[in-house]
């Protein structure tokens, strides 16, 4: 039996995919686009991005966390200790974090 528009299954190692996920890293595609130009599957993509990233303690590239900084002291302009500011984070499933300082505390 013939399967038409198959693709042959290639096995890659660990570090093969490291190199691919590196690739991908820099190339400023889309997982689907990156897929697409290099003919992998993108479930398999997928499964060792999520892989190699838990095994190494890293957070995938597209959830990254975002860090935003606070002035500084030695800049000009208001300190954290004189503002007041309000951060809620909602973490999903009705979980909500409040961080708050200033008068309102």
């Amino acid at each position: 039996m013939s399967l038409t528009g198959s693709r042959t299954m290639i096995r890659r190692s660990a570090a093969q995919w490291r190199e691919i996920l590196q690739r991908f890293e820099h190339s400023g595609q889309t997982q689907p686009a990156f897929c697409a130009a290099e003919g992998l599957a993108l479930s398999t993509f997928s499964l060792w991005r999520r892989k190699l990233n838990s095994s190494r303690g890293m957070i995938p590239n597209n959830d990254a966390a975002m860090f935003v900084a606070l002035p500084d002291s030695n800049i000009p302009g208001p300190s954290l200790s004189t503002t007041q500011w309000d951060v809620e984070l909602q973490l999903g499933a009705d979980v909500v974090l409040r961080l708050r300082h200033g008068e309102s505390c």
